[in-house]
């Protein structure tokens, strides 16, 4: 008998205005680096209105995916 399987990160991210969700932002990044993400806008009339800091947070999402994916296929160093 033998233990497999892999070890993945989540990513659950919320773009909120006030206390409402706009935009919700979800991703797997399992140990290939080879990432797996969603955007959903929960409320359009919430997000039309507000676009330009929606659009802002999932920049943000996006940057901090890349970092993680980056990090994940990078080779490891030995000293």
């Amino acid at each position: 008998m033998a233990l497999k399987g892999t070890k993945s990160v989540s990513l659950s991210f919320q773009s909120m205005i006030g206390d409402k969700v706009a935009v919700y932002m979800s991703a797997q990044i399992p140990e290939s680096g080879r990432s797996n993400s969603n955007k959903t806008i929960q409320d359009l009339d919430l997000y039309e209105a507000n676009k330009t800091e929606c659009r802002q947070d999932m920049a943000e999402f996006d940057a901090m995916l890349w970092d993680l994916e980056d990090q994940s296929t990078e080779p490891e160093q030995t000293p």
